[in-house]
């Protein structure tokens, strides 16, 4: 992560312009291309490669305290939008070997998220599936769907098309569980706030919501049952899980 930064304190050398939206695009906004694409989905491995494997590096950050937060046990198949090279379904996999993993993400991911499989001898039980999440539909069949550090990418609308694509891939009484840093409720703001809120202006896409805005987005995309869970570290991650209406199927 410090090592990402250089590209982030470069775009702050002058912060008032960023602030301002003067001078030339953000340096970050180019890292993160899929964010602002018109097209995400056609982008060349060279455009994603960059941010697809910051996420793989950082994402043992997060994938503990995700999944302390949420028994993923009780679930037969997950599938991870956006889930770069695979690194939160393994996390997940060996919490529950009994798990049936899908991975959702741009084509040019695909390739690496394939060999990180098989290295780590899950390709028995983990199928890789290219496209737009916002544009194409997703595959069905697994009664739980993660978006891990996704939806703040994002801004109100593309989230919420997001949220609805995922919600439709889900039987009824499937679970829908968000992951990510949260912007602070009523009371004191969180550190995390500053933070973000300058990171996220830099990529030029998305913005950190508070829990009830995220639970707003859920119930809109057709949630029900929506609670926050507790995590450890909200700074780096907080937690979201919702479900779909209807009863699940045994």
């Amino acid at each position: 992560m410090i090592e990402h930064h250089a590209v982030l304190y470069a775009d702050l050398q002058d912060p008032l312009a960023l602030l301002r939206g003067q001078g030339a695009p953000a340096a970050l906004s180019r890292y993160w291309a899929y964010a602002t694409a018109e097209a995400p989905g056609h982008l060349p491995p060279a455009q994603v490669d960059d941010y697809s494997a910051l996420m793989s590096a950082s994402q043992p950050l997060v994938a503990d305290e995700v999944l302390d937060a949420y028994p993923i046990e009780r679930h037969r198949c997950l599938l991870d939008l956006g889930g770069g090279q695979g690194r939160f379904l393994a996390a997940a996999a060996r919490r529950a070997p009994h798990l049936q993993l899908m991975l959702f993400d741009l084509p040019a991911v695909v390739p690496a998220a394939q060999a990180a499989f098989a290295t780590q001898r899950l390709d028995h039980c983990a199928t890789v599936f290219g496209g737009d999440f916002t544009r194409d539909p997703l595959p069905t069949g697994a009664d739980i769907v993660s978006l891990v550090r996704v939806i703040y990418d994002h801004h109100d609308a593309r989230a919420l098309a997001i949220l609805r694509a995922a919600h439709a891939a889900l039987p009824p009484g499937g679970t829908l569980l968000v992951a990510e840093p949260m912007a602070a409720g009523d009371g004191a703001p969180r550190m995390g706030d500053a933070y973000f809120g300058i990171y996220l202006l830099a990529m030029g896409s998305g913005r950190a919501r508070t829990a009830a805005q995220l639970s707003a987005l859920l119930h809109e995309a057709g949630s029900v049952q929506v609670r926050e869970r507790p995590t450890p570290i909200p700074l780096q991650v907080g937690v979201i899980v919702a479900r779909k209406p209807g009863r699940a199927s045994a």
